[in-house]
């Protein structure tokens, strides 16, 4: 809980005809990571890695085939938990069969849209002058209207010509050997409309005087039209949606072969092969390196696997992936930890510190009960979420509400008033000096506890140098507390301040000065430096420690002075409701204050928040945090 979980590195050399049952069992298992082991172990350096090329690039034509497939067919598919095995022929005969299936009906689909669009714009144009004769002229901003009369051998000459452009042909009567015709198109297609209409010997006719009628059943062939338009699109996404449930289930299945398949195709990337063997080498939690071991020795029968702990490995501890444990509780705050960084392998897992340094900043700073729990509503309501990361932001919530409904009560605060309830501990606007001084002493303990996890990570990692001389060491820790009993009885007003304060003080900062001397004595290493620039670092570093700790104790005055901030803005929105109570009554005054609770909620609620990973970010981690390069990602059955 307070550390990474173990790593294991597992080694194994299996014949080639088992390598894709043995990866197969692997990402079913969805604990293992594959690893470079030439960047591990040297003398495996030369080996030659597993040809991919050929098996990536067909499995990228499918997948895009796949996608192509699902969105003709309307369709997000689910990799189906049953995986059965394909070869790349036959999924490519299932997805031509569903293209050539498909291709008619979507083509004819896209034509019907298309001349429905253009349809319902020219009746949209007709309906707006409707009370006008239809005529040529302006009244139709996009359409060329044309009336006229043309040979009745020729009608079909016309019919075929205007096939290629949107059009609305409309036959009204025969005039001998002639048929009188309106014809309305596009604007833009005036140009083509004129020559074909001058090819068939169009003879153009004036517009009656009165040609309502005419534009009433211009009216009513385009709303046939439409209509018909509209039942055939219908038709056929009937047809596409029977097609989808047709084949979603065989899709699915193609699905989960696809993910696998490029789970298996990762994992290859860092195989190598010998003439009959292949050698694979993975990360795995400690405590699931034996459940690996039995999976591929039951799998391959004779088989070659070595084990060895991420410790014995000679790589930085930086390279190894990390895997944060925490129980559903904690878990939340990990969101918090991430957006800093991953804390490196073998050094302590802030988070409980976190959880708790946070919430209880947090709290101080908007301590409210009735706020408090209507953040936690908010939270409950927002967990419905299926996204992980929204529900785990919805948790830090509740617990955010909580802790502010605590330090409410603690406060005697309910939405700003402090008359509903007596406080159980202290009132801030009431007790200023105490409420600064509680926030200065809880600012140095969490100072402290930095300085303790440095200390306990260089002792893990063995490096005694940084446990003792770093600038979040141990004897800067001791500096630290000397300096501050040493302001506790300059403010107590003491005349005769014990001398061995100050000796200690200029002791350990002399220490600190000499740190280039002793690290080169105890870790026996050359100097790439002289030691006079080596000195002036330390000086340099001893400033930074006085300036440093002294500006990380006083930040902490913040939460005594957002805690104020709060009770303030109440103090403000209150007056300006009994200000606004004798113009607009009671009413008007309720709303103020609903409205500044909203107000605070939102925008102090949002300040404190961020007030409050500063602090932790800043005055806590920098002592310590020591970021890693990996999160520990097993390959899985999931989209990458």
């Amino acid at each position: 809980m307070f550390t990474s979980s173990s790593m294991d590195i597992l080694s194994m050399i299996v014949f080639k005809d088992k390598i894709e049952e043995v990866f197969s069992r692997l990402v079913k298992l969805g604990i293992f990571q594959p690893v470079d082991i030439r960047k591990i172990e040297e003398e495996v350096s030369s080996l030659t890695s597993l040809e991919i090329e050929k098996e990536s690039t067909e499995l990228q034509a499918l997948e895009i085939s796949f996608r192509e497939i699902s969105r003709k067919l309307n369709l997000s598919i689910v990799p189906s938990r049953d995986i059965e095995s394909f070869s790349i022929e036959s999924i490519k005969g299932v997805f031509k069969s569903l293209d050539e299936k498909l291709s008619v009906s979507l083509s004819e689909r896209q034509d019907l849209v298309e001349e429905l669009k253009t349809t319902e714009s020219m009746f949209a144009q007709i309906r707006d002058y409707f009370v006008f004769p239809l005529k040529r002229g302006t009244f139709y901003s996009f359409l060329q209207v044309n009336l006229g009369k043309v040979d009745e051998k020729n009608i079909p000459v016309l019919e075929r010509s205007l096939r290629e452009i949107p059009h609305l042909f409309y036959p009204i009567r025969k005039q001998d050997t002639f048929i009188v015709t309106l014809i309305i198109g596009l604007r833009r297609d005036r140009v083509v409309i004129e020559k074909i209409l001058k090819d068939v010997a169009w003879q153009e006719i004036d517009f009656p005087e009165n040609a309502r009628g005419l534009s009433g059943d211009v009216e009513t062939k385009l709303k046939d039209k439409i209509e018909g338009c509209k039942k055939r699109i219908a038709e056929i996404d009937q047809h596409i949606k029977k097609q989808a449930q047709e084949s979603q289930g065989i899709l699915s299945k193609i699905r989960a072969f696809i993910v696998l398949k490029k789970s298996l195709i990762e994992a290859k990337k860092y195989s190598y092969a010998t003439d009959k063997t292949v050698i694979l080498s993975g990360w795995v939690l400690h405590k699931d390196r034996d459940k690996v071991t039995n999976e591929i020795k039951n799998i391959a029968g004779v088989s070659y696997i070595e084990k060895k702990r991420a410790e014995d490995l000679n790589i930085a501890k930086e390279d190894i992936p990390v895997r944060l444990e925490h129980n559903a509780i904690f878990k939340p705050f990990e969101l918090l930890i991430n957006s800093y960084g991953i804390p490196r392998y073998g050094t302590i897992d802030p988070t409980i510190f976190v959880a708790i340094s946070f919430l209880v900043m947090f709290g101080a700073m908007f301590g409210d009960l009735g706020q408090g729990l209507s953040l936690a509503f908010v939270g409950l309501l927002i967990k419905r979420a299926k996204n992980i990361k929204i529900k785990q932001a919805s948790t830090l919530l509740v617990y955010c509400g909580i802790s502010s409904a605590i330090f409410g009560a603690l406060y005697g605060s309910v939405f700003g008033y402090e008359e509903i309830i007596p406080a159980i501990w202290i009132r801030p606007m009431e007790n200023i000096l105490e409420i600064f001084k509680i926030s200065v002493m809880f600012g140095i303990i969490i100072i402290t506890l930095g300085i303790l996890v440095n200390v306990i990570n260089a002792l893990r990692d063995k490096d005694y140098i940084k446990a003792l001389f770093d600038k979040s060491g141990l004897i800067t820790g001791i500096i630290y507390w000397l300096a501050i009993a040493l302001t506790s009885k300059l403010f107590v007003a003491e005349k005769n301040i014990p001398s061995i304060y100050l000796i200690l003080i200029f002791a350990g900062l002399a220490l600190i000065f000499l740190k280039p001397v002793i690290e080169t004595t105890f870790k026996k290493k050359k100097e790439k430096e002289s030691l006079f620039v080596s000195f002036m670092e330390s000086l340099v570093d001893i400033l930074e420690i006085i300036m440093g700790y002294l500006a990380n104790t006083v930040s902490f005055i913040r939460i005594a002075a957002f805690s104020l901030a709060h009770a303030g803005l109440f103090l403000a929105i209150f007056e300006l409701s009994r200000l606004l109570k004798d113009v607009g009554g009671v009413p008007l005054s309720a709303l103020v204050i609903i409205l500044g609770n909203i107000l605070i909620v939102l925008l102090e609620g949002l300040v404190v928040s961020i007030q409050s990973l500063r602090l932790n970010y800043y005055e806590f981690f920098s002592k310590f945090f020591v970021t890693g390069k990996h999160a520990y990602k097993p390959l899985t059955m999931s989209e990458h």
